[in-house]
């Protein structure tokens, strides 16, 4: 049972996303039978580019292809991008399929998309590009002494091969030195040739992922204003730059926040206890007695009934500070104990919760909370009706009202929910805020280590300043007196059980084992007094078939863990680069812009 169960529960809590972005794509039989790239250079160094391909989609039909223009790419110098200036110009397809076209920047590279997107074609079809860019000069370069032309007119990105690679490069005068390299590294050299004030390159064809590059030389100063543009380059390096300032700072400001974090979570898990009375016990009503704050907890003995008035999920948010679903599912099971409810097993991991009366006088207003909730359609409901949306409050707002309940009876020093609040701005506060301001830092002067530090900080707060405060007196007391109990039900045997007339001390107390972890055990004791002919059935619970000892511990197990998945379904648903820009373009290695395409 317990084994079906938990192959259900997984099923049940199972959620895939799946997010999908269609990229270019590049059929099998799609390529590019010609490329040619004609461009013309002023002295300004402004470059008018004519691209004009055929794009061979065969028998896959496709709505155009796609180009990728580089609009800035890493320098020599690691912390800075050299700038491209593109304008994109006419777009054409003289064999007359459709050239609308589609742009879009992320400030790397500018996307090109040509085409209809409700119509495709098939075959060669033929597009003519142009657009100007500006960036491709490097005037009086330090290692040629000429104003280098530096050009990659097929970019390594393209998803299709291409045939029939041509360029030409028209300058204001002849040049002094020309080159052409391809491949994917832009290393092996390629054909160019100069005539007059045009270079005419011819690269061979093109695997995916090759491209080509061009270079001319001109005497210094043929390039008027055409000095390179750049921009900051953020990395690691130079954002979180780690010097003896900024280690320094960081180290302080981590050391600070460690005993902010440390000191406050200290402070506020220190417990109030009553000085000159044994531990478990409150001064007579009316009187008074000194307290002082102790670390650690009191010296516990056995205590064999619970604390008197006390139920199991204001004894599990006495505990830890906090009210949780295992204190939400106890406090059903404690109502079905004294009453309230009768709890159903209609099959294997199906539970029904039939209410056997409205009278709720005696109930604090957490547990009215849950009845009210419960049997908000009528007087049943399933576990299966209790995972929809509108059963998720029962878990959600069933905790806040429990610690309320445990607020008002001043078991802690001070207002639960508020304390939470107020810890938790404090840290999304240093965390927002160390956030911002590593950014800040970050992208002005580099010190981003020691804001991010500040940003580390506020996690911690968030994590070890979120939970429950420090115990008051009586508190403390009844916290003695709870953990009392927990020993007895955690060491008692069969034969130690100690039975009250008129009460059923296997239902009254099993909540109370839900609490402290131990209602396996709880129930595997009352297993031999069944047997023993000691214990008989209760009537809070109704099992399927005929009852026996081990069909109701493992029932227990089941009821646990399907109300606890229940109450948490119901919650969920309620909510659910290229090229470099160092050396002489005359060795290799690729130029300025270039990027790639494909077709869509």
């Amino acid at each position: 049972m317990i084994r079906r169960w938990s192959v259900l529960t997984a099923l049940l809590t199972l959620v895939a996303l799946v997010l999908g972005a269609l990229p270019a794509r590049a059929a099998n039989d799609w390529k590019i039978t010609r490329y040619d790239t004609a461009v013309t250079v002023d002295t300004s160094g402004t470059a008018q580019v004519r691209v004009d391909f055929d794009f061979d989609f065969g028998n896959d039909p496709g709505h155009g292809p796609q180009l990728a223009l580089v609009q800035r790419q890493v320098d020599a110098d690691p912390n800075r991008w050299r700038n491209l200036d593109i304008t994109l110009g006419q777009v054409t397809s003289p064999s007359g399929a459709p050239a609308t076209v589609h742009t879009e920047s992320n400030g790397d590279v500018l996307a090109i998309r040509i085409g209809d997107e409700g119509r495709k074609v098939r075959g060669v079809q033929r597009y003519v590009v142009n657009y100007t860019i500006r960036g491709l000069i490097a005037p009086d370069h330090a290692s040629s002494g000429l104003d280098e032309f530096n050009f990659n007119p097929v970019g390594t990105a393209w998803e299709v091969p291409i045939a029939g690679v041509t360029a030409s490069l028209t300058g204001p005068i002849p040049t002094t030195q020309v080159a052409c390299f391809s491949g994917r590294s832009y290393s092996t050299p390629c054909t160019a040739t100069a005539e007059g004030n045009t270079i005419t390159y011819a690269a061979p064809d093109l695997a995916p992922g090759e491209g080509m590059q061009i270079m001319a030389g001109y005497p210094a100063g043929t390039f008027v204003g055409a000095e390179p543009t750049y921009s900051r380059r953020f990395t690691p390096a130079n954002t979180f730059t780690a010097n003896p300032a900024t280690l320094g700072t960081t180290g302080v400001v981590t050391l600070a926040g460690l005993v902010f974090v440390v000191g406050s979570w200290l402070r506020r898990r220190r417990n109030e206890v009553y000085v000159g009375l044994t531990p478990g016990l409150t001064p007579p009503p009316g009187s008074a007695a000194p307290t002082k704050l102790i670390d650690g907890s009191l010296p516990v003995a056995v205590a064999f009934t619970p604390p008197k008035g006390v139920t199991p999920g204001e004894v599990g948010v006495l505990q830890d500070g906090r009210a949780d679903s295992t204190d939400v599912t106890a406090t059903i099971l404690d109502l079905a104990a004294r009453g309230h409810m009768q709890i159903i097993q209609e099959g294997d991991g199906d539970w029904r919760f039939a209410q056997r009366h409205s009278n709720n006088a005696d109930l604090n207003s957490a547990e009215q909370f849950v009845m009210a909730t419960l049997f908000q359609r009528g007087n049943s409901v399933t576990t299966d009706e209790l995972k929809q949306p509108s059963y998720a409050e029962l878990l959600t707002q069933g905790r806040h009202e429990l610690d309320l309940v445990v607020t008002r009876r001043g078991w802690f020093r001070g207002n639960l929910t508020a304390m939470r609040v107020r810890q938790g701005v404090i840290g999304l506060v240093l965390l927002l805020g160390g956030a911002a301001l590593t950014f800040v830092l970050a992208v002005t002067i580099g010190w981003g280590l020691p804001a991010l530090a500040l940003a580390l900080v506020g996690l911690l707060a968030l994590v070890f300043l979120f939970g429950g405060r420090g115990r008051s007196a009586d508190g403390s007391a009844v916290l003695v007196q709870a953990e009392g109990f927990k020993q007895y039900l955690t060491t008692a045997e069969a034969d130690q059980i100690r039975f009250e007339e008129g009460i059923d001390v296997f239902s009254r107390y099993l909540p109370y084992a839900v609490v402290f972890g131990v209602a396996d055990r709880w129930a595997k004791l009352f297993e031999q007094l069944a047997a023993q002919g000691r214990y008989t059935p209760t009537d809070w619970y109704v099992g399927y078939g005929t009852f026996n000892t081990w069909q109701f511990s493992s029932a227990m197990h089941s009821l646990n863990a399907s109300l606890s998945s229940s109450l948490m379904t119901s919650v969920a648903a309620s909510a659910s680069t290229s090229g470099s820009s160092g050396g002489s373009g005359f060795s290799g290695g690729g130029g300025f812009g270039g990027g790639g395409g494909g077709g869509w």
